[in-house]
C-alpha cells in the first residue's frame, strides 16, 4: 500500500494503468458470479458471459468520455445532470451508491465465509471497518503493490483451475444441464449475462478516475480497459469450466461459495485453508475500489448539495471521513441480514440501471462526436436495460425502491441545504 500523497504525473507513462483496473475489477463476480450465472442459465451462461462482456465494452467506452469531459468525481453522475437533467442524475447516482454498497458488504461477506465461515458476518463487519479505517488514513493500493496484489488473485484462480482439471470429477457430479432441456434459455441467457456483469465492473478507477493522480493518457486509459476486459472474460470463462468440470453445472447453480465446494469436490480439502486465505486477501484490493468508487459519487452529490455538505468534510489525511464511515457503516449493516448472492444479484441490477443512464448520457454528450462511440453509448442503453429487467424479482424490486427513496431524500435536503 502506498499513501495517497503522489507525484501529479504518477501515471503518465501508463504502466500502473492496467493494475489499477484489474485490482478493482477480479472479485466476487469472478469467484462468486459463476453460481447465480448457472442457477439463470445452466449451460447456456457462457452465452451470458459474452453478453456481460458486449454491455461492458459500451459502458467502459462512455466512462473513459465521460471521465475526459467532466474531470473529478462522479463523472457519470456530473455528465447525466448536465446532459439529461436533475431528476435522472439522482436516480443515477441512486442507484450506483446502492450498489456500490451492495457490493462492498458482498465481497465482504465473502471475504468472511473465506476466513471463517461459521461467523462470515461478524468477519464482514470486522473487514469493512478495517477497510474504512484504511481509507480514511489515505492508504490506497496503488503501483507496485497492484501488481502484487493481481499476481496474488490469479495466483489462486491458476490453483483453483489446475486441481479441478487435474482430477478426475466423480461420476455423480456430472449432472450437465442439456441447452435443450430449458425452456426458458433465451431468457437465461440474459440472466446470466446480468449477474456477470458484476465481473467486469471496477474499469472506472481508470476510465473516470476522482483523483487526477490516477489519470492516464488517453491511450493508456483504452489500452488498460480493453486489457483489463479481455483477462476478465477469459479468466471467468476458466473459472466456469474448471467449476463445471468437477461440479457439473446442477451442484453449481445450487452452491454457495463455488471455490470452497469444488476444492472440496476435488478431494482436495486440505488446500481449502490455503486457497480460502489466498482468495480472501486478494479480494481486498476490490473492496478498497469498490469505496473508493463510492467515495467519487458522494462526493459529486455533496458538491451539488444533494447531500448535506458536512459529509465532505476532510480529516487529517484529507479523505472525506464522515461519508467514508456512513458507507461503511451501511455495508456493514447490509453484510449481517444480506447472503452474498442476494447482495451480488441486487449490485448488479443497481450498477445495470446506473449505466442505463450514463449510457444516455454519453449519447447526448458524443452526438457531435465520433459516431461509433455514440452509438456504442445507445446499444449500452438499451443492453443494460434489457440486462437489469432479467435479474431476480428481488433485486429489481428492491433497485425501484432505491430509486424512489434516494432522489426524494436528496430533493428534501437540497432544499434544506439550500
Amino acid at each position: 500500500m502506498t499513501r495517497q500523497v503522489e507525484s501529479d504525473d504518477r501515471l503518465t507513462t501508463g504502466r500502473d494503468a492496467l493494475p489499477l483496473a484489474l485490482s478493482g475489477m477480479v472479485g466476487v463476480g469472478v469467484l462468486l458470479g459463476p453460481a447465480p450465472a448457472a442457477a439463470a442459465a445452466g449451460a447456456w451462461a457462457p452465452l451470458g458471459l459474452l453478453v456481460a462482456l458486449l454491455a461492458a465494452v459500451c459502458a467502459a467506452s462512455t466512462t473513459a468520455y465521460q471521465g475526459s469531459a467532466y474531470r473529478g468525481p462522479g463523472s457519470a453522475y456530473t455528465c447525466v445532470r448536465e446532459r439529461m437533467g436533475l431528476l435522472p442524475a439522482r436516480v443515477g447516482a441512486s442507484a450506483h451508491l446502492a450498489a456500490q454498497v451492495a457490493a462492498v458488504a458482498a465481497i465482504a461477506r465473502v471475504i468472511g465465509e473465506f476466513f471463517l465461515p461459521s461467523a462470515s458476518a461478524l468477519v464482514a463487519g470486522a473487514v469493512i471497518v478495517l477497510v474504512v479505517l484504511a481509507t480514511t488514513t489515505g492508504l490506497r493500493i496503488r503501483g507496485a503493490a497492484a501488481w502484487l496484489w493481481v499476481a496474488l488473485v490469479l495466483a489462486v484462480i491458476a490453483l483453483v483451475v489446475a486441481i479441478c482439471f487435474a482430477i478426475a470429477p466423480v461420476g455423480s457430479t456430472l449432472a450437465h444441464l442439456d441447452p435443450a432441456d430449458s425452456a426458458d434459455s433465451p431468457v437465461g441467457i440474459i440472466g446470466a449475462g446480468g449477474v456477470l456483469f458484476l465481473a467486469f465492473t471496477g474499469f472506472e478507477r481508470l476510465a473516470a478516475p476522482a483523483d487526477d493522480t490516477d489519470r492516464a493518457p488517453w491511450a493508456s486509459v483504452q489500452r488498460g480497459v480493453r486489457t483489463a476486459l479481455v483477462v476478465v472474460v477469459l479468466l471467468v470463462g476458466l473459472v466456469i469450466a474448471a467449476l463445471v468440470h468437477q461440479l457439473g453445472w446442477e451442484r453449481l447453480a445450487l452452491s454457495p461459495m463455488p471455490i470452497r465446494d469444488v476444492l472440496t469436490a476435488a478431494a482436495a480439502a486440505d488446500l481449502v485453508p490455503l486457497v480460502c486465505v489466498g482468495a480472501a486477501v486478494a479480494l481486498l484490493p476490490v473492496l478498497l475500489g469498490a469505496l473508493e468508487t463510492a467515495r467519487s459519487t458522494g462526493l459529486a452529490l455533496v458538491r451539488d448539495g444533494e447531500l448535506p455538505r458536512v459529509l465532505g468534510r476532510t480529516g487529517p489525511f484529507g479523505t472525506p471521513y464522515l461519508l467514508d464511515l456512513i458507507t461503511g457503516v451501511t455495508a456493514v449493516v447490509v453484510s449481517q441480514l444480506v447472503d452474498p448472492i442476494a447482495l451480488l444479484s441486487f449490485a448488479a441490477c443497481a450498477l445495470l440501471l446506473h449505466y442505463a443512464f450514463a449510457n444516455a448520457g454519453a449519447r447526448l454528450l458524443l452526438s457531435d462526436g465520433p459516431t461509433w462511440p455514440m452509438r456504442g453509448a445507445c446499444l449500452g442503453m438499451g443492453l443494460s436495460v434489457v440486462l437489469a429487467m432479467s435479474m431476480p424479482i428481488s433485486a429489481m424490486l428492491t433497485t425501484l425502491g432505491v430509486v424512489v427513496v434516494g432522489p426524494l431524500l436528496a430533493g428534501v435536503v437540497s432544499r434544506r441545504w439550500k
